[in-house]
């Protein structure tokens, strides 16, 4: 299983630089919805050995968090080669995260 990181202001340069396919989370420990996205997010890495995964606690890293525009929670993101490809707002079924990777996969 690929390993879930947590990324913040001081590595979060880490992530943007990937030049991969990559999904990352922001929740935090109040909300109830981002405890199901991040056992989604470990179903998803366990699938998708070829993505790059990670989180980011708003409560944490208020800069990243206002920098992505992220407003409600939870929120994912996925990049590719360091840019936004697609944004997810709220909680979602596991199938609908899948198939999104799978087209972003496959897109060139």
């Amino acid at each position: 299983m690929a390993n879930i990181v947590e990324y913040n202001e001081d590595n979060f340069s880490d992530f943007e630089r990937y030049e991969g396919v990559a999904m990352i989370g922001f929740y935090a420990p109040w909300c109830e919805s981002c405890g199901l996205l991040n056992l989604r997010l470990q179903q998803l890495a366990a699938q998708f050995d070829e993505v790059k995964f990670g989180q980011v606690n708003v409560d944490q890293a208020p800069i990243v968090t206002l920098r992505y525009n992220v407003y409600g929670l939870p929120t994912l993101l996925i990049f590719k080669h360091g840019v936004i490809v697609e944004r997810i707002a709220g909680l979602q079924s596991l199938a609908r995260y899948a198939k999104t990777l799978r087209a972003t996969l496959a897109a060139d």
